[in-house]
This record gives structure tokens, C-alpha cells and sequence, in this order.
């Protein structure tokens, strides 16, 4: 994650890029969720931005309501039918999420300092929730109930190909 925060500074200060993208007079950018680095560009360039998340909800904190009583941590194994010590794991596992995400956007840290002046500083954490919409490759048959946003949409199964009839077969063949 270090090698592509040094990548994601490494194309702010492209100033041909951004120039390039400044002149397009875009209306509206469209980011995935693969590592930050599209967030910053984004905001660099002052556009609103829709987003794709190719997981499951559960692998990235991007501002939805987890509540941790009912609601697995993704990998936890667990069901939302949790009793005491599910619940105790599923915090700890939660815990251990949380560090994790918080490690892997520390390493966009050097990146933000040196590109956004430190009054127009970003946050990743609060930048992730300003998505004007977060398109999430998630189906509502697979998951656990969980509170969405209104600006989340699960689509999930988006590529899955129409069912096409059996063909039929003769008897005397």
C-alpha cells in the first residue's frame, strides 16, 4: 500500500495529467475502489464522484452503519444469529478490521500532505463519504440484513447471464 501511495503522488504531481483531466471539464468522475489514489484525484480535481466497490459489503469501511449486534464482520464465520461470545469476537474481528483499514490508508498520508494545502486538507476516511452514489458488487439473497445508505446500491449479479430453457431432448433418439 506504500508503493501506491508513492504512485498516487507520483500522478498528482503529473501536472500534464491533471491539466489534461482540469480541461476536460468533467461533470461527474467515476472511481473503483481498488486502492484510494481515484478519491484524491477526484478531490484534487473538485468533481462529486460515483463509486464502485467490485466486493462485498463488509471488506471496506466506506461510512455505512455496521452494527456489530447482528451485523458479521466479513471472513468472521459468524451468522447474524449471534449469542454472547459471537458478539465478543465479532467486535474484536471488527477491531482487527478497523486497524487494518486504518493502516493501509495511513500510507496515503505523505501523499495528502504534500498535494492538498492544510486548509483543504482531506480526511480518506471522511473523503470515502462524500460519494454522490457507491455501486457495490453485493446481492441481497447472499448477504446478511444490514442498513444500507440511500446512496448505496447493491449490484450483485449485474453480469449474470439471462437462464435459458432446457432444450428438449427426443425419446427416440
Amino acid at each position: 500500500m506504500k508503493l501506491l501511495g508513492h504512485h498516487c503522488s507520483h500522478l498528482l504531481r503529473r501536472n500534464d495529467v491533471m491539466n489534461s483531466l482540469k480541461d476536460e471539464n468533467f461533470d461527474l468522475v467515476i472511481v473503483e475502489m481498488f486502492d484510494y489514489c481515484p478519491f484524491l484525484v477526484a478531490e484534487k480535481l473538485g468533481k462529486p464522484f460515483v463509486a464502485v466497490l467490485p466486493s462485498p459489503l463488509g471488506t471496506v469501511d466506506f461510512g455505512l452503519p455496521s452494527p456489530l449486534s447482528y451485523v458479521p464482520v466479513f471472513y468472521s464465520l459468524l451468522t447474524d444469529q449471534m449469542d454472547f461470545w459471537g458478539r465478543v469476537k465479532n467486535f474484536l474481528m471488527f477491531f482487527e478490521f478497523f486497524k487494518k483499514q486504518w493502516k493501509i490508508q495511513s500510507a496515503y498520508d505523505d501523499t495528502i500532505k504534500e498535494h492538498f494545502p492544510d486548509d483543504s486538507r482531506p480526511v480518506l476516511s471522511h473523503l470515502l463519504t462524500k460519494a454522490e452514489l457507491w455501486f457495490v458488487n453485493s446481492d441481497f439473497a447472499f448477504d446478511f440484513a444490514r442498513p444500507l445508505l440511500p446512496n448505496t446500491v447493491c449490484i450483485g449479479g449485474l453480469m449474470s447471464k439471462p437462464v435459458k430453457p432446457v432444450p428438449q431432448v427426443s425419446k427416440y433418439r
